[in-house]
């Protein structure tokens, strides 16, 4: 059951992340004038081990439903932190206290009143599981509290990036912290489950008032090139996660939208070197890997017009992405002398489709190893069950992996913490470590940004992710869903409407 939780790191990161804070938000064009009851069809991923506790979630099927019923106190949108649940979520003067007000008069789609109580109870439990602990593990439940519809989360530690990094990423609520299929959010539970999809209705009691799109379909659709079929077909009204090749199939349709990519919330491509095994707990056969690859071959080959280039590091597109780090590039004899002199000549890379183009950027980085004298084998191995192996994984010398990409705190207390789940390169150092507890204390801007600028430089010269492209994030939908926003990489449509005509 933990190794399966942990497969949480793909829808976070998607997380949450995994997963890992910050959100993309775009306006699909506007509200319409007239509100429609059609029910709204979504094709996407899910696993059929997952339900509705968050703590047992790992697809974007099943975090998509989540975050519709259960909503979350805030968002982080492309203009800024958003209160939903919440009236207001504001720190003290050494940042190691934060007050959560919820919203007057909120409630459950049962009825039933929302507590402060219910605020701590739903954290207690998220911090039960090993990939949440990074996020609410840093609080002190026993010396925090709860009054009415106020709740006071007391931390074992300051954190500035607490709202950003956590709450604003995820913070589900449910009565008395029981994540069974009742929520505050836009929508509440009909039926369904995860090895088929779910059906929901509209909320009338959601705080911003009842959604337009009165119903709502989470369809399990396994693959990118299923989903357009869908959409295509007139099965389906929105493909979420769509790749290159299958978003091309769609480009002709005149009654469809494929709305314009943006590095927040994109997939990063990754290819993890393990620091625990051979060869890659060498830093100089990292650096061998990372000057090996034409990164700008892989991205224009595998991700299209709709791939960035990578430099190892997350948080593009950011403002506090250090733009002044120099751009690895390629330097294949350079790399062969490496491998040569450590006596490498192979390695294996375990690859899934977790996400549209991993395998096939295994098999494009196997033949550009080989032109260094290094062999891989490549082992695939299925999607849905990634997760369920992450021990094999965690001895395999390299595997691929994708993260929602977001600012670099919350990156980093995902990833380069060593006691995170979500770290699965297993890199980090003191210095690292000190200077992101420092981070974590500092207000100033200016002051917060010069360390994640000395953090990024670390991963990016000694860190095991090979982070060589960003996929922006595809989907395409019917002409008749205006308004919708894009939350967490997820569609976000309680403020949309939808008119199939």
């Amino acid at each position: 059951m933990k190794r399966r939780r942990r497969a949480r790191l793909a829808a976070l990161a998607a997380g949450v992340a995994l997963v890992v804070s910050g959100c993309s938000g775009g306006d699909s064009g506007g509200g319409s004038s007239k509100g429609s009851s059609q029910q709204l069809r979504i094709g996407t991923a899910l696993t059929p081990t997952d339900s509705l506790d968050p703590n047992t979630a790992t697809s974007p099927g099943i975090m998509m439903t989540i975050s519709y019923i259960y909503g979350s106190l805030a968002a982080t949108t492309d203009k800024g932190t958003k209160m939903r649940l919440a009236e207001s979520i504001t720190p003290n003067a050494t940042v190691d206290e934060w007050t959560v007000k919820l919203r007057k008069g909120l409630t459950y789609s049962d009825g039933t009143p929302v507590t402060g109580q219910d605020v701590l109870a739903s954290f207690q439990h998220l911090a039960q599981a090993p990939e949440y602990k990074t996020l609410y593990g840093g609080i002190d439940f026993a010396a925090s509290k709860a009054e009415g519809s106020t709740a006071v989360l007391k931390l074992t530690a300051p954190s500035s990036d607490f709202l950003e990094s956590t709450l604003a990423m995820m913070s589900p609520i449910a009565p008395k912290g029981q994540f069974t299929g009742v929520g505050a959010g836009p929508y509440a539970l009909q039926k369904g489950d995860s090895s088929t999809g779910y059906q929901l209705k509209s909320n009338p009691k959601y705080w911003a008032g009842e959604p337009k799109i009165k119903r709502v379909e989470v369809k399990m659709i396994a693959s990118a090139s299923a989903r357009a079929k869908a959409l295509k077909a007139g099965e389906i009204d929105y493909a979420y996660g769509l790749d290159s090749a299958s978003l091309a199939t769609l480009k002709s349709a005149s009654d469809l939208v494929t709305p314009k990519p943006t590095l927040q919330s994109a997939s990063a491509m990754d290819l993890v070197l393990n620091t625990r095994v051979a060869p890659f707990n060498d830093p100089e056969v990292r650096r061998a890997a990372k000057l090996t690859l034409d990164r700008a071959k892989m991205v224009k080959t595998v991700l299209g017009e709709s791939g960035e280039l990578g430099n190892d590091m997350l948080g593009k597109g950011y403002p506090s992405y250090p733009k002044d780090i120099e751009q690895v590039k390629a330097d294949k004899e350079k790399a062969r002398k490496i491998f040569a002199s450590k006596g490498v000549t192979s390695f294996t890379i375990m690859a899934a489709d977790i996400t549209p183009g991993l395998v096939a950027s295994a098999e494009l980085m196997a033949q550009e190893f080989k032109k260094v004298g290094v062999d891989v084998k490549i082992e695939k191995a299925d999607a849905q069950s990634y997760f369920s192996q992450m021990d094999k994984l965690y001895a395999s010398p390299a595997f691929t992996m994708y993260w929602i990409n977001r600012p670099a705190m919350g990156e980093f207390r995902m990833q380069a913490d060593a006691r995170s789940p979500y770290n699965v390169s297993g890199y980090s150092s003191q210095a690292m470590t000190e200077k992101f507890t420092k981070a974590t204390q500092t207000l100033d801007e200016k002051s917060r940004d010069k360390l994640v600028a000395e953090i990024s430089q670390e991963i990016h010269e000694s860190g095991g992710d090979l982070v060589w492209g960003f996929q922006k994030q595809l989907s395409a939908y019917r002409k008749g869903l205006k308004g919708l926003v894009v939350d967490q990489s997820m569609p976000w449509i309680a403020e949309a409407t939808f008119s199939a005509s």
